[in-house]
């Protein structure tokens, strides 16, 4: 009978065609799926060798892997039998039952990664249980050609040559052999740095491009590679809570890279793509830094296998969390509290410009690291100074503080002291450790910005009558767009009526913005809102971007004279922050200027 193709072509179909497909042709489709490069080769190869115990993990690859790849470990090895079992699809040692899908310890699980690289390579396997007599196994094609007797030590060797030579559609999409050797160095840096009692080592076309030795913790692996100057560059988090760990290093906010590349996830030591732990970041992030940057990010969730489906995509790059809601929050939350550090402040030195490309290009390169070192005991931040000047929000209380993790030490308000301002538009103020600067409009908006959002979330905004309501004839995409928000808008403090037509009456503004233009207000947040896409911005990203617009109108302003108690007042509001170093937009508020930089400028060190 006749059917019409994808195409609008004729086609003549023939009724009993369905046929099962060969072990062949099966096995070429799993290995499309399992393998696509060498990286991947690599990654299941050596995910293979840390399951089996290894100390010593060698990789030897020619011509970026596309001629070759080899891999060495001093694991448990195999058998015989269990070499022979190893190379046919879905013979795995790691899962016993469909009950064990819900409980994965282990790097590899499917047994699909030997059967894959098998039938698309000139693949060899040489294995043994103890020192002396071993298994080798050579397949063509995922075709067995013969099965020796080889003297070898404890370990597994595994060997591909010609990756897809029996699919020269497949090979043909390889990339050149500097990129699709770039791929397997990041694979291989992520391997290394997770497990840092492990000797790895990389050898291309017969040039030795990678090799640490093991360590003590995961903090000296890091700097094996990256050096100590990268670390010291990195915010330092761990968070335990409800059998949930987060941990890792976080890029400063006023280091934000032009590409997300700078962003490694890892979920109980694997390497992740995942939109939940994505969006914390985004969240915890999202205003401190300019638009169009991104923070460096090395972050580890732990948590019980149970809880976590590693097994929704071919290469184990995406997973699915039972509660994804509570790691979300706890994410964004612990990252939110070591971006109120001490060490998030940068110093003078980290902004001349001449340090700014040895500063990001390690952290545009890291890949992975965790901390060893287990929290301290909570710290809370002191109270502010009491004010001597009025405050447009002075009945709002401040933001939540939350206890601080590890390396976190909050600067005490009494140990920073205003001196003076400089051109009306900067504080400079006396630290324990040197001199601070401060750009006077940021620091006020992100103090604004933070009071403003924690009463709009608890719902206790200040709300500043008009003596005289104020009415405004707004347009028909104006005014729909404030019908469809005005929840959100009684929530931010406004009140607002209709007054027939597409007319509203203003009868009341939050009190941080009471000496702003009302109408001009209100009309400038409606303009933040139109473009936005509702189907993907919620109520909280809205809610922070018309805060931000509003902090940052009722900011003071560059060139405005300060007192001495208003200057002093602003420092220390700043300092109780969560992010004392970027403003909303994502500008910098403040640098320090150690004592030992003053110093090193004066030759006395």
């Amino acid at each position: 009978m006749a059917v019409w193709g994808l195409f609008g072509e004729q086609r003549e179909f023939t009724v009993g065609r369905i046929q099962v497909l060969s072990d062949g042709v099966v096995n070429r489709i799993a290995a499309g799926e399992v393998v696509d490069r060498p990286a991947s080769v690599i990654k299941e190869l050596v995910e293979n060798s840390l399951d089996a115990g290894a100390t010593t993990v060698q990789v030897r690859i020619r011509s970026g892997g596309r001629q070759s790849i080899e891999v060495e470990d001093d694991g448990c090895g195999m058998d015989g039998n269990d070499a022979l079992l190893a190379i046919e699809r879905h013979a795995t040692s790691k899962l016993k039952s469909a009950g064990d899908l819900e409980s994965i310890g282990s790097l590899g699980f499917r047994g699909e990664a030997l059967s894959s690289i098998a039938s698309v390579s000139v693949f060899r396997l040489e294995t043994a249980v103890e020192a002396g007599a071993g298994t080798r196994v050579r397949v063509r094609g995922g075709k067995i050609e013969g099965v020796d007797t080889v003297s070898r030590s404890r370990g597994t060797t595994i060997c591909a040559e010609r990756l897809f030579f029996n699919m020269p559609a497949r090979r043909k999409f390889l990339r050149t052999e500097s990129t699709e050797f770039s791929h397997v160095v990041k694979g291989m840096t992520r391997h290394a740095l997770v497990n840092p009692g492990v000797r790895f080592v990389l050898t291309h076309n017969g040039s030795e491009r990678l090799r640490v030795e093991p360590v003590d913790n995961l903090a000296q692996r890091y700097g094996q590679i990256y050096g100590k100057e990268a670390v010291d560059r990195l915010l330092a988090f761990d968070h335990y809570e409800d059998g949930f760990r987060v941990r890792g290093l976080a890029g400063r906010p006023t280091d934000g890279l032009p590409r997300r590349d700078g962003q490694h996830l890892f979920v109980n030591g694997r390497h992740v793509q995942d939109r939940v732990l994505a969006h914390a970041i985004a969240e915890a992030y999202g205003n401190t830094m300019p638009r169009g940057r991104f923070p460096s990010m090395l972050l580890f969730v732990e948590i019980a296998p149970d809880q976590v489906d590693v097994n929704v995509h071919p290469q184990k790059h995406e997973v699915r969390f039972r509660n994804s809601s509570r790691v979300h929050d706890l994410v964004r939350d612990t990252l939110m509290m070591s971006m109120g550090a001490t060490d998030a402040v940068p110093t003078y030195r980290d902004l001349r410009p001449e340090n700014a490309d040895a500063i990001r290009e390690p952290l545009r390169r890291a890949t992975l690291s965790y901390l060893d070192s287990r929290p301290s005991p909570a710290t809370t931040v002191s109270s502010p100074v009491e004010r001597t000047a009025p405050d447009p929000i002075r009945s709002v209380p401040p933001p939540r503080q939350e206890p601080l993790p590890d390396r976190v030490q909050p600067r005490s308000v009494g140990a920073v002291h205003a001196l003076l301002q400089l051109d009306e538009s900067y504080i400079v103020a006396r630290e324990q450790d040197g001199l601070v600067l401060l750009d006077q409009h940021a620091a006020h908006e992100r103090v604004l910005f933070e009071r403003f959002l924690a009463a709009a979330e608890e719902g206790v905004v200040e709300v500043q009558p008009l003596m005289f309501p104020v009415t405004l004839e707004l347009d028909a995409i104006r005014h729909q767009l404030f019908e469809a928000e005005r929840e959100e808008f009684q929530r931010l403090g406004f009140r607002v009526d209709s007054f027939g037509g597409t007319t509203v009456r203003i009868e009341a503004v939050p009190a941080i913005a009471s000496e702003l233009d009302p109408a001009e207000l209100l009309l400038s947040l409606l303009g933040e809102a139109e473009g936005l896409d509702r189907a993907v911005t919620d109520i909280p990203a809205l809610r922070r971007k018309w805060i931000t617009s509003a902090a940052c109108q009722a900011a003071i302003k560059i060139h405005h004279r300060l007192s001495d108690p208003e200057m002093q007042r602003l420092v220390g509001d700043l300092f109780q922050c969560r992010n004392p170093t970027t403003c909303p937009h994502g500008r910098p508020i403040l640098f320090r200027l150690t004592l030992e930089e003053i110093e090193r400028a004066f030759d006395r060190r």
